[in-house]
């Protein structure tokens, strides 16, 4: 029978109950995963060499466009960082 109709609220209440229950069992087992261990990988260090030529981006009409020549600041690792920087800035931007 539904747990709904008229005359049941017998079953209506254990259904309820289950329910209070299934919901409890799913949010303590969710927010107990939130807090598990997670194994760690060993951390690899790569260092890659950028150049304004490697790096992607380029358009077809102003390849390499750089107006205020921040690329000969310092070396590869710099121009690394304001790369990092600059995705960082627009995804912050975009929120």
């Amino acid at each position: 029978p539904h747990p709904l109709r008229r005359g049941c609220t017998t079953n209506l209440y254990q259904f309820i109950n289950t329910m209070k229950s299934a919901i409890i069992t799913s949010i303590l087992i969710g927010s107990a995963a939130a807090f598990a261990p997670v194994p760690q990988n060993k951390a690899v260090s790569t260092v890659a060499k950028a150049s304004l030529e490697d790096i992607g981006g380029a358009t077809s009409p102003a390849k390499n466009f750089d107006p205020l020549r921040l690329a000969q600041l310092g070396g590869d690792n710099t121009l690394a960082w304001f790369r990092a920087a600059e995705l960082k800035h627009s995804r912050v931007a975009m929120l």
